[in-house]
């Protein structure tokens, strides 16, 4: 018989670390595909790539002004020619001689140094040097951006703009990457509504969906939207069980609650090794398979649905994409205003404001979304601690 636990409450509860320990032994790449370099950005690099010549492939001045041999420095110079960015000069440069360069030209054989323009004084064909130049200033060696040989961008890496300057550099203009997991989210609950449908002031507006789809692009997933599904289990199954995706979010209907079909569906038609998580906000999260696609059951409360993507979802998206698996949120540091409490078994994420380095926990639970959007970060207290004493020094990860 079906495990039902509705009305019953959660029997067993899931550390997040077993979580994660069951994502790392049960999720895998999804695969490779090859891309142009202009559609790479924000994907995970599949191959390593290496540079195939020297960047620059001769020396090169950093900077407009003079090419000069250091040792003749400082003095009078005589100037013998004019490089500008595509120039080259034939003659090798003597002692006390100079040439006029720009950034960008080829340093011309026998100077060692470039002297910024704004350091010197010029009269007719006579350049007067203020300082002492040292062999190397303001000059790009062979090599020195990219070394031919060298690995330039690895496997792994989530490629950034600057990676794709860097794809075109190296004429890589097809890339391998990991292929982008297809995530259908799918709400439930038979009081839900599409914003501006006509019953939408005796319903709730569904809002959850639109949230989780910003947080899959954030993560690199591609997405469809289930239609809402009312409190059904034939209309919740055919939803879960509709192939083509190769991860499931649900969202509502995770908990012990009569409606909450969530679990029992699952478990009839997969496995749902979690249910119920030392998590606060997002206990309620559970985390399974059928017909060996995996499926997150994100708790109704859209706060709990927030802390249930970047804990379990995020994780799992970032695995089937080869990616680094990490918390996606820039940090800072503060301390606490005042000491906070929470069972010793359980992992908190708590919302806070930080002002001039004092961290504030918000008050309010998971039902409340206007906690999440007056909040600057969050603050992980994780297990096996009971009491965070006040002036404690913390980690906040900012959600700008």
């Amino acid at each position: 018989m079906t495990k039902d636990v509705r009305m019953k409450g959660f029997q067993d509860r899931t550390h997040l670390a077993d979580v994660h320990s069951l994502i790392e032994q049960r999720i895998h790449s999804l695969g490779r595909e090859r891309v142009p370099f202009h559609q790479a950005i924000g994907r995970v690099l599949a191959e390593n790539l290496v540079a195939t010549e020297n960047v620059p492939p001769h020396a090169k001045s950093a900077m407009d002004g003079y090419a000069v041999r250091a040792e003749d420095t400082p003095g009078d110079l005589q100037i013998v020619g004019q490089l500008m960015a595509n120039d080259r000069y034939q003659n090798a440069l003597n002692a006390r001689e100079a040439v006029r360069i720009m950034t960008g030209a080829k340093v011309p054989d026998g100077a060692d140094a470039v002297v910024m323009v704004e350091r010197t004084e010029t009269k007719e064909q006579i350049v007067t040097i203020k300082h002492d130049a040292h062999p190397g200033e303001h000059v790009l060696a062979i090599g020195e951006d990219l070394t031919k040989g060298e690995p330039v961008l690895r496997i792994g890496r989530t490629l950034r703009p600057q990676d794709i300057s860097m794809l075109v550099r190296l004429n890589a203009l097809e890339v391998e990457v990991f292929r982008r997991p297809r995530i259908r989210i799918i709400p439930t609950g038979t009081e839900l509504t599409r914003i501006g449908a006509s019953d939408s002031h005796r319903k709730v507006v569904e809002s959850n969906s639109y949230m989780l789809e910003c947080l899959a692009q954030r993560d690199g997933a591609e997405i469809t939207m289930h239609p809402i599904v009312r409190d059904d289990v034939g209309l919740l199954k055919a939803a879960i069980e509709s192939p083509g995706a190769d991860l499931l979010v649900m969202t509502g209907g995770s908990s012990v609650g009569q409606e909450d079909l969530g679990p029992v569906v699952v478990r009839e038609i997969g496995e749902l090794p979690v249910h119920g998580m030392h998590m606060k906000p997002g206990s309620p999260t559970g985390f399974g398979f059928v017909n060996g696609t995996p499926i997150v059951l994100a708790p109704g409360y859209p706060v709990a649905t927030l802390v249930a993507w970047d804990m379990v979802v995020r994780p799992i998206v970032q695995k089937m994409q080869s990616a680094k698996v990490r918390i996606p949120y820039a940090t800072t540091s503060g301390v606490l205003t005042k000491a906070h409490k929470k069972p010793a078994n359980r992992v908190e994420l708590q919302r806070v404001t930080i002002e001039d380095g004092k961290v504030t926990i918000l008050k309010g639970g998971a039902a409340l979304l206007s906690t999440a959007t007056k909040a600057d970060g969050f603050v992980v207290f994780d297990s096996g601690v009971e009491e965070i004493p006040a002036e404690k020094d913390v980690t906040v990860y900012l959600y700008d």
